[in-house]
């Protein structure tokens, strides 16, 4: 009897470890398991966001020129001096036809009025709506937000007839006021269709709504006691 109950502990003591080394070994498979399904998800995920730019880097050194018969890889290539051909048409050889430098110019002023305008003009309203208590506040700040929630797509045409009458102003005005005839209003075609202007503006109303969200967060991390001091 005293032998039986000296030997029970250490067999269930073995069983207990057995039982924790079976479950170590499922929860490592489990694991295992796990990461495989999440690489594969990730790996299938990759090659659909990465497709579509490896097919495009493909198409630029193609030198056929034409994406509808492109291949994932150049086909018919006898030196590397042909995949070159589309690069030197459009910035050395071609720039009468495609001034590919006016446009980096071009997209380079846009951004850099556009950031620089939206982030001064943004983190004014946001100072504002994180800083003081007016009436109205809680209103605007949810305008602002449900603005943001519809598509810019259905402001396209909303915009074209915005930036088409605001070119039409130099005309306009004059007519309407002949007593302001003496001020010359072409300066105003700078905002209007086909101009870096209107372009600014437009990327300017989509930006500035969910950067004052962003920035008025910012703004609510910052202890007051530092505006005070």
């Amino acid at each position: 009897m005293s032998n039986s109950m000296k030997q029970d502990p250490v067999v269930t003591r073995e069983g207990d470890y057995q039982h924790v080394e079976s479950r170590a070994v499922m929860s490592r498979r489990e694991r295992i398991i796990t990461l495989a399904i999440r690489l594969t998800v990730i790996s299938i995920a990759l090659i659909f966001a990465l497709f579509p730019v490896l097919f495009i880097i493909s198409s630029a050194f193609n030198p056929s020129g034409t994406l509808s018969t492109q291949t994932f890889l150049p086909a018919r290539v006898e030196s590397a001096d042909e995949l070159l051909t589309n690069f030197r048409a459009l910035m050395v050889e071609e720039l009468d036809i495609y001034p590919f430098w006016n446009w980096i110019a071009n997209s380079f002023i846009v951004a850099s009025v556009t950031t620089i305008l939206v982030v001064l003009i943004t983190a004014l309203a946001a100072y504002a709506f994180s800083r003081f208590r007016f009436r109205g506040r809680r209103q605007l700040l949810l305008g602002i937000l449900l603005i943001q929630v519809f598509p810019n797509l259905l402001a396209m045409v909303a915009l074209f007839l915005i930036l088409l009458e605001i070119g039409r102003l130099s005309d306009t005005i004059p007519m309407a006021f002949p007593f302001l005839d003496f001020i010359d209003w072409g300066w105003i075609n700078l905002f209007g269709l086909d101009s870096l202007g209107g372009l600014i503006l437009v990327y300017m109303g989509g930006a500035m709504g969910i950067n004052t969200w962003l920035m008025k967060g910012f703004f609510d991390s910052i202890p007051k006691d530092i505006d005070e001091s």
